[in-house]
């Protein structure tokens, strides 16, 4: 086999808590199958599954050869999203950040206010 590089997020495919883990693991023990976007499966160990969900994005990460996972904060997740649009998502960010200065300094109208 050759080594590749991969990306280190992925989506949730499936997941469970093993309360009663095999000997040599501690409980509970929280795994799940991860896909990588070029087609990879990695088995990964996490720190929780409480919030997870089938198609949740996720990081995962390699540590002495055993991969860990864990939940990518909304802002991990809108960074992605705007590294893949890339050019064309760029139009649309400036637009964003000039709602979201507007909404921050008061300068957005709502039904609330008139």
């Amino acid at each position: 086999m050759t080594p590749t590089s991969v990306a280190g997020v992925g989506e949730i495919v499936s997941f469970t808590t093993l309360h009663s883990p095999p000997e040599g693991f501690r409980s509970p023990l929280h795994i799940a199958l991860v896909a990588l976007e070029g087609g990879a499966r990695f088995v990964c160990h996490g720190a929780q599954t409480r919030g997870l969900r089938v198609g949740s994005r996720v990081a995962i990460e390699a540590v002495d050869d055993i991969y860990y996972f864990s939940s990518l904060s909304a802002l991990d997740r809108a960074r992605l999203f705007w590294r893949r649009a890339g050019r064309a998502g760029d139009r649309v960010n400036a637009m964003t950040r000039s709602v979201v200065k507007r909404v921050f300094r008061g300068g957005g109208t709502s039904a609330a206010s008139q």
